[in-house]
């Protein structure tokens, strides 16, 4: 969970030119500058890139460190000096007779690595292991598990594909803040969202807390309310989101006093 206070006073002298320069109340004026702190933190959040691609990835390779299809055996015969032993241990994999294939290999020391090596048949105790590997607080898991875990090809991609949907849902919960704001111009609350940020979003993984009727200091507090995103949105990512908001306020302010003068200049 990652919590983000959006409000006036810090910004006082420029909160009230731009709401001033826009013709806007500066309640107004903090909504729509919390919609732009909240696509600037969704930016920050991995994973980074223009798509899902490298947060697939990163998800793939992570499961493959804890749980390999068969041919991961077959490469491993493929290394065995005895050619003849080498075409025993392809038949008997290709047969997934493992208990057989673990005591070949153990004699051979290819699985001094490991405590043992273990065929995995369901999609649950594939969740198992991979769930059991993950380190806390990054959720990435270990380089390698106690023992060498197999799965079949099927089972292992239907998994990987499952927790390869939450791909997204950390930079969700900022899009699922901005579309709970106040909707103050003509743009809509999700633009600078790319899509597949947008597909990820989840209903209530964003929480928005207005208190912009504190006349004294008019705020909107935003949460995200997933709960490992304070582990890949640091601290000092955060700040410099903020520090991007107030620089793009002032880029819009004298955006908007250029073209007045040029209108007045004109007539």
């Amino acid at each position: 969970m990652a919590k983000f206070k959006f409000e006036s006073l810090k910004f006082e002298q420029i909160m009230k030119d731009y709401a001033e320069i826009r013709a806007v109340t500066i309640p107004d004026a903090v909504m729509l500058n919390a919609r732009l702190l909240c696509v600037e933190l969704a930016r920050r959040t991995q994973p980074f890139g223009n798509d899902d691609t490298s947060g697939k990835t990163r998800v793939k390779n992570d499961i493959g460190k804890i749980i390999k299809p068969p041919v991961q055996l077959l490469a491993m015969a493929n290394k065995v000096e005895n050619k003849k032993i080498g075409k025993r241990l392809k038949l008997l994999i290709m047969n997934q007779r493992y208990d057989v294939v673990e005591t070949i290999f153990r004699n051979l020391g290819f699985l001094n690595k490991w405590t043992g090596l273990e065929f995995l048949d369901s999609k649950s105790s594939i969740k198992t292991h991979h769930q059991d590997a993950r380190v806390n607080p990054t959720g990435r898991t270990k380089t390698k598990g106690s023992k060498l875990f197999i799965s079949s090809g099927s089972e292992l991609n239907t998994y990987i594909t499952e927790i390869q949907k939450r791909v997204g849902i950390s930079k969700g919960g900022w899009a699922d803040c901005a579309s709970q704001l106040k909707k103050v111009n003509k743009g809509g609350l999700l633009t600078g969202f790319p899509p597949w940020v947008k597909k990820a979003t989840r209903s209530g993984s964003g929480n928005v807390y207005d208190l912009t009727g504190n006349k004294k200091n008019p705020m909107v507090l935003i949460t995200n309310n997933v709960p490992w995103v304070s582990q890949i949105l640091p601290v000092s990512e955060q700040l410099n989101a903020l520090s991007v908001v107030a620089t793009k306020m002032r880029n819009q302010m004298n955006r908007i006093l250029k073209k007045r003068q040029k209108t007045l200049t004109e007539t």
